[in-house]
């Protein structure tokens, strides 16, 4: 898994990947954030809301060595204090399954990181 492709995606990538995969497991609406400098700061990237059971998904996308904000650290442990699903993810959580599962809804919940 070390030298998988996609642990070298940009953030633009990641993302697509992202929707493209939320989109085929039934998330009909998807919100992303187009220009950060217009939102409150450390808002997640995206907001995923699934079309028949209603599921809501909040997640900061970085890319494998991008740092969490401690705005988006606020944001996010903030959301899930509230009982949202909201989650810090990587490339490494697509090849690995972690983004599969919290979407068809076995989410792990951890800190921020």
């Amino acid at each position: 898994m070390k030298n998988h492709p996609a642990l070298l995606w940009s953030e633009v990538t990641f993302q697509s990947q992202v929707i493209q995969l939320a989109k085929t497991l039934g998330y009909t609406l998807t919100y992303h954030t187009a220009d950060s400098r217009r939102s409150n700061p450390g808002f997640p990237d995206l907001v995923l809301v699934h079309g028949k059971s209603g599921k809501l998904v909040f997640a900061e996308l970085k890319t494998q060595t991008g740092r969490v904000s401690p705005d988006q650290e606020s944001w996010i442990n903030g959301l899930r204090r509230g009982g949202a699903t909201a989650e810090v993810w990587r490339p490494i959580d697509y090849v690995s399954g972690q983004i599969l599962r919290v979407l068809r809804g076995g989410a792990v919940i951890a800190r921020a990181r």
